[in-house]
């Protein structure tokens, strides 16, 4: 039952087409292989008219889409084992039949269909100098050796043509993979430079709104810290546009690491936000890593100074000689229940960034609060001052 699913299988393969570029070849070759033979060996008109159906389907071939290889085959065979057995001559028409097992060999996505073909094909030789024109005298052996050569040269060629078409898809499916990678890559970049900026800002200004009437020299101060975050933010983006409108030339700026953790935290703290920081034991990560490490504190900051700007934040690194992980835990007020039709962009991407390096991220509402957790392979850090 196997085998008969499998042959099943195997007929259903579909055919490839001749090329129309491989046109002229198909009206050229039947042609001058005939006149080779009658030259070298010579026959009456009449056989030589034998041969006509041969040539109309050579013609064919390349025209006709669906012309089934069965037709083709017998188009040939059948004509010239005519031709060459009424006398004897033009035994070099042989080569028709050989050059038909090349192209059907090569086009058949069925072996099966292919190899009875060559079969048959292969034995019109013998049936023509055993059968037809004994006293010919024609050795029937090196033709069946040419249409052996040709079936395995046909099927070598059908087998290149799959693993071109197999690396095509492949090469496609790596293009569309790098461009989806891309696209994300950049919408999680886009989406944590404006979280960020924009968090930062609305603190700045909800600080200067509250002190505008009693203190307007602290009110200036802030919307001063707002107008600098936000040149800031527009410089990150032009820098960001110009990286991906240029070559990369190995010029570009170093992305903020662990070691800019400090920096991060002064700016949410003078915007307004109430932090408190353990990094006790914690070290400075290089690479992706430590990239990854400050993004997400920054993500998390950020949606903290969004959502629950009141709470008081805790953020604790720590690192060991395998792992560095991060906690952000807001305290205060409950987080709102989230819309389930609202995407969480920050969410996926800190996730994102956490599993590309083969770690983990768990965030989720607290009693009173939110809490994330990232957890980071780490391949070697310096050690950190304490910072509190």
């Amino acid at each position: 039952m196997r085998l008969w699913r499998r042959l099943r299988a195997d007929l259903a393969r579909p055919e490839t087409p001749t090329s129309r570029d491989e046109r002229t070849f198909h009206l050229v070759a039947p042609v001058t292989i005939v006149a080779i033979s009658q030259l070298t060996d010579p026959a009456p008109v009449g056989t030589l008219l034998l041969l006509a159906p041969t040539l109309v389907a050579f013609a064919l071939r390349p025209v006709v889409p669906r012309f089934p290889a069965e037709a083709f085959a017998l188009l040939v065979v059948v004509p010239v084992a005519m031709a060459v057995g009424l006398d004897g001559d033009v035994e070099g028409t042989f080569f028709l039949s050989a050059t038909m097992v090349l192209y059907v060999a090569w086009g058949l996505g069925s072996l099966t269909r292919a190899t009875l073909i060559a079969v048959v094909a292969g034995s019109m030789p013998w049936f023509v100098a055993d059968q037809l024109a004994p006293e010919s005298g024609i050795a029937w052996q090196p033709w069946a050796m040419a249409h052996l050569f040709t079936f395995v040269l046909g099927r070598t060629l059908h087998r290149q043509r799959m693993l071109i078409d197999q690396l095509e898809a492949a090469r496609q499916a790596l293009a569309a993979q790098a461009l989806a990678d891309e696209r994300r890559r950049i919408a999680r970049e886009l989406h944590d430079l404006a979280g960020h900026t924009l968090a930062a800002m609305v603190l700045h200004v909800t600080g200067a709104r509250h002190v505008l009437r009693r203190d307007v020299d602290e009110a200036e101060a802030a919307l001063r810290d707002a107008e600098g975050v936000g040149r800031s933010a527009l410089e990150q983006i032009r820098a960001v546009v110009a990286a991906l409108r240029t070559d990369e030339r190995g010029t570009d700026p170093v992305l903020p690491g662990s070691a800019d953790l400090p920096d991060l935290l002064e700016g949410y703290r003078r915007a307004g936000l109430a932090i408190d920081a353990d990094m006790a034991g914690s070290a400075v990560v290089d690479g992706a890593a430590g990239v990854a490490l400050h993004r997400i504190a920054r993500e998390a900051l950020a949606n903290v100074a969004r959502h629950a700007p009141r709470n008081r934040v805790e953020l604790t690194v720590s690192a060991t000689a395998d792992e560095v992980r991060l906690v952000v835990v807001d305290r205060g007020e409950p987080a709102a229940a989230p819309d389930p039709h609202e995407p969480r962009f920050g969410l996926i991407g800190m996730a994102e960034r956490a599993r590309a390096l083969g770690g983990d991220l768990e965030a989720g509402p607290t009693p009173d609060g939110w809490r994330v957790a990232a957890r980071l392979p780490l391949v070697g850090a310096r050690p950190e001052p304490t910072v509190r």
